[in-house]
């Protein structure tokens, strides 16, 4: 009998594969408006262009199939040196801030990317402003300058690029990794580039460079994508008349022709910096491009990434011995493939590695014996074809970018689909490659601070050791004990089955308050813009004991990790159904969000707030997940030095807890003390919601009432819980200097407004937009003082802000400091000089990127919650700050950037290289005690 969910299921799949054979039109998914073209130019560019008449963005990406492969081994980082090179000046536009000038002025983003095989450009700007952005962009491809004094400086761009990276320890284990490859393959040699490297001493870097474009930047090895308003037959005619002139040379791809590794099985010990414990387990492969539509090495790294009940991190994490899993695709060259599996060890797991490489190997061979089966490809095939099916937008900058590439590894047919083929169940395809997962063909990595070591990577020097895997450990894993904790993926009880749009009783432009009692409040907007059928349901727990003392931030940050540890299962089978739940802390208590196909959500929520009303947490869980959150403390003071001088100005002005801090605070603190914190935390709370996209007004009360029943004790009174800002003294310059590990400096210079009045927050939302260019143009590209250099609007909740940061390895802060200051006086001329056009332009281009429409329903339920949080629940804070915008007059600019150094503060690291400069008194210089009194004495931004 052919039911009804049956019949539309097997209809879609019908019109899925109908559309496909007619024509060799784009596939795309069924509830997609874009119209699609593909088509290939003269010069064998190939083209997709998409037309969307609601977008307010324009985007465009060209993918260039070459990268850091075809590196001359004389001339390493020579591909992304170009990749710098390509936006500083065109013969038609030689000005070399021309491109970044007119993209950033008219509400648009630039960037691009220099990866192994390919290297892509992309940008987005105002929809009205295709044409002239994409006549600056073609000419990247088409007359190049490579100025000779840009290309002298700007190799000292991509040097500190490089320097910026040198404690990172992802960059690290990266070029650590390369020893272990086989040297004649071209991933084995340096990519990013240094001085070194791209030396100009005798003149010829530039004539190098001009060599590698002309030999790899031909046509036929480009792709293009077009996103714009215009119907596909005028993009298509805006397309050829620009990219036409781009020459066909007749270039063919490089290609490695050797083996990526050649002497395994061996093991890697790197060295970390960060407090980390990672074991990384590579197999090489065939390769796997050709099986696009039946993804068998995909099939693989699903089975055994799987999170939930029996699943092989389930095991570990039972143990003690892991915190995380990822198995994936790693290397996916033409030629060649690779599977990895990457597993977060505790200090356990470190002591047990040689056990954690054997459970793995029972777990290939459970997969092997049992796990190869026809059903549950099936259910993988399903997944995605529901996702396929209720495909959402993405914003067009990062849709262009993929689609580029995905138009180089398959036929223009299956771009979009490609990536959602799940359309054979090849058993053997899937064995074959099982076949490969054996000791003999596997490289071990294992990277922690602790591990023995005997070399150093020149570039990164990244110390490391390399040796064979003995036979005695190869003999067990390939005979591993079997694990009776290890079992079969079971089927997923939380695929959506009702894919029904609920039919609106009534129409609403906004969320409504439909809850207000007692302590909780619900929010409701049931979705008429996206039409599908899923929603988001947040709530957010509002506690004042959430973030009172050090040590009351760290139990509420341990309670919720608990919690998703505890769930972890349930939830990791809900998120590969299409249903996502963070649990998350935050200054005023927790938030829990679930988003994505609404019919099993009341199901899901019903299970997270169960577990968070009735924690019961082992003694080994919890010391598994503290040890892991004291690494996370540990880890945030190695974070990139511009990085840490933003949060500081945080930390310093919302009052959060800093890790040095939390880390004292979370040392002592035991499972007995957090079981005890716990009902004080939900005591007495404030519980506010939000129940937006295909919901029902009584779905979303049922929802609630969930939420209710499980945390009874919201308050009658809900208190506002207000969040205050630190108001900086007015002429009071603060200065607050951090001791990073790092050898480059960094400074972050923060200006606050004077109130949080929406005109004020206009005003700096409009000055960021006018200096955030010529900011970059001039301490970047012309003065080099880093790689690391942008201006941008800062505002904490409502108090508005601007901040200017530089991370350089050459110049200290106080010199930087110098530069910003040299910097904020000039632009006072050019502000006054400033006629009412020009004015306009930059008010336009902010106001496309306040209204930038949303792409996706989370997105828009994002802005919903922050409004809610914000307690601007007229939900018209951007229209009310569209209309600041537009009545700004230059004298009101020019006010405003005059008052600009009033409250001020500077958050600064000395680079270990620049220390040994100043005196120890501007090492120490902290402005803590003044942020305290400021505190004691309640000096607040108002209402903000």
């Amino acid at each position: 009998m052919l039911t009804k969910k049956t019949f539309c299921y097997t209809l879609f799949l019908l019109l899925f594969f109908t559309t496909k054979a007619a024509s060799a039109a784009v596939i795309k998914s069924p509830t997609d408006d874009r119209d699609y073209l593909a088509f290939t130019l003269p010069n064998q560019m190939k083209v997709l262009v998409i037309s969307d008449p609601t977008t307010d963005k324009a985007a465009a990406s060209v993918d260039v199939n070459v990268g850091s492969n075809a590196n001359p081994e004389n001339r390493l980082g020579l591909a992304h040196f170009l990749e710098h090179m390509l936006f500083l000046g065109t013969k038609k536009y030689p000005e070399a801030d021309s491109y970044q000038q007119y993209i950033s002025s008219n509400g648009g983003n630039h960037n691009a990317f220099t990866a192994f095989e390919n290297t892509n450009y992309f940008f987005d700007i105002q929809a009205d402003k295709l044409a002239p952005a994409l006549d600056r962009f073609s000419r990247f491809f088409i007359e190049p300058l490579f100025t000779e004094k840009y290309v002298d400086r700007e190799r000292h761009a991509v040097n500190s690029e490089y320097q910026s990276k040198l404690r990172d320890d992802g960059r690290r284990g990266f070029s650590a990794g390369k020893h272990v490859l086989n040297p004649a393959h071209s991933m084995s040699r340096f990519a990013v580039g240094s001085l070194e490297t791209l030396s100009n001493d005798d003149g010829k870097l530039r004539d190098d460079l001009i060599a590698f474009y002309q030999r790899y930047y031909s046509a036929n090895l480009m792709s293009l994508v077009v996103l714009g308003k215009e119907p596909v037959a005028q993009l298509k005619r805006l397309v050829e008349e620009k990219f036409s002139a781009v020459e066909n040379r007749q270039a063919k791809p490089f290609i490695s022709p050797v083996p990526l590794y050649r002497d395994l099985p061996e093991q890697q010990n790197i060295k970390t910096l960060q407090d980390l414990q990672q074991l990384t387990l590579t197999f090489p492969i065939q390769a796997t491009r050709d099986y696009y539509r039946e993804k068998p090495a995909q099939y693989i790294a699903s089975m055994l990434g799987y999170e939930g009940k029996g699943s092989l991190l389930a095991t570990l994490k039972n143990k003690g011995w892991a915190n995380g899993l990822a198995a994936y695709r790693g290397n996916d060259l033409p030629d060649q493939s690779s599977i990895e599996l990457s597993i977060s060890l505790t200090d356990e797991g470190l002591k047990h590695s040689d056990q954690v490489i054997e459970t793995t190997f029972a777990a290939i061979r459970l997969l092997q014996q049992k796990g190869v089966s026809e059903a549950l490809y099936q259910e993988e095939q399903k997944i995605s074809r529901i996702g396929f099916r209720f495909k959402e937008k993405s914003e067009p900058i990062h849709e262009v970018a993929r689609l580029s590439h995905n138009l180089q590894l398959y036929p223009a047919d299956s771009v979009i689909s490609a990536d959602y083929l799940m359309e054979h169940f090849e058993p053997e395809l899937i064995n074959n490659i099982l076949e490969q997962m054996t000791p003999d063909n596997l490289l071990v990595t294992l990277q922690a601070k602790t591990v023995e070591t005997d070399q150093q990577d020149p570039w990164f020097q990244a110390e490391y050791s390399v040796k064979p895997i003995s036979s005695e450990r190869l003999q067990k894993w390939a005979h591993p004990v079997t694990n009776p904790a290890l079992q079969v993926r079971q089927l997923n009880p939380f695929i959506a089955d009702q894919f029904d749009i609920k039919p609106v009783a009534h129409p609403q432009q906004k969320p409504e308050r439909i809850l207000q009692q007692g302590g909780y409040s619900l929010w409701h907007k049931q979705d008429q813009i996206f039409r599908l059928p899923k929603a988001d349901f947040f709530f957010s727990v509002i506690s004042d004991q959430a973030n009172r003392t050090a040590e009351n931030a760290v139990m509420t940050a341990l309670y919720t990790k608990l919690v998703s540890d505890q769930l972890n299962e349930t939830l990791y089978d809900a998120s590969l159904a299409g249903l996502d739940t963070r649990i998350y802390p935050h200054m005023r208590g927790l938030s829990v969000r679930i988003s994505g196909y609404d019919d099993k959500q009341q199901q899901l929520l019903t299970q997270v707030v169960n577990a968070l009303q009735q924690a019961q947490f082992t003694q080994r869980r919890f010391t598994r997940i503290k040890e892991n959150y004291a690494q996370e403390l540990e880890n945030s003071r190695r974070d990139k030095p511009f990085n840490q001088t933003i949060g500081e100005v945080y930390n310093l002005l919302l009052q959060s807890w800093n890790a040095d801090k939390k880390l004292a605070a979370l040392k002592s603190v035991t499972l007995e003390q957090l079981q005890s914190f716990i009902p004080q935390l939900l005591n007495g709370v404030e519980v506010r919601m939000l129940a937006h996209g295909n919901l029902t007004r009584d779905e979303a009360l049922a929802m609630a009432q969930t939420v209710e029943t499980g945390l009874p004790s919201a308050q009658k009174n809900a208190n506002s819980h207000n969040l205050p800002v630190i108001m900086l003294p007015k002429d009071s310059e603060l200065t607050q200097t951090l001791p990073l590990e790092h050898n480059d400096s960094a400074i972050s210079v923060y200006f606050q407004g004077e109130n949080s009045e929406t005109k004020t927050r206009a005003e700096y939302i409009l000055l960021s937009e006018i200096l955030s260019t010529p900011f970059y143009s001039s301490l970047r590209t012309e003065q080099q003082l880093g790689y690391v250099v942008f201006a941008t609007a800062l505002p904490m909740r409502k108090a508005p802000g601007l901040a200017f940061v530089i991370q350089s390895p050459n110049t200290d802060p106080v010199g930087l400091e110098t530069q910003i200051n040299t910097f904020i006086d000039r632009m006072t001329g050019t502000l006054k000089a400033m006629n009412e056009q020009q004015l306009d332009s930059f008010k336009s281009s902010v106001i496309s990127r306040i209204n930038q429409k949303e792409n996706r329903m989370g997105e828009l339920s994002e802005r919903y919650w922050q409004e809610i949080d914000r307690g601007d629940t007229n939900f018209d804070s951007r229209e009310k700050l569209v209309t600041a915008v537009r009545e700004l007059s230059l004298d009101d600019l020019l006010r405003c950037y005059t008052q600009l150094p009033e409250r001020r503060l500077t958050v600064r690291s000395f680079g270990e290289q620049h220390r040994d400069q100043v005196d120890k008194k501007a090492l120490e210089q902290n402005c803590d005690p003044e942020i305290a009194r400021l505190k004691v004495e309640g000096q607040f931004v108002p209402e903000a």
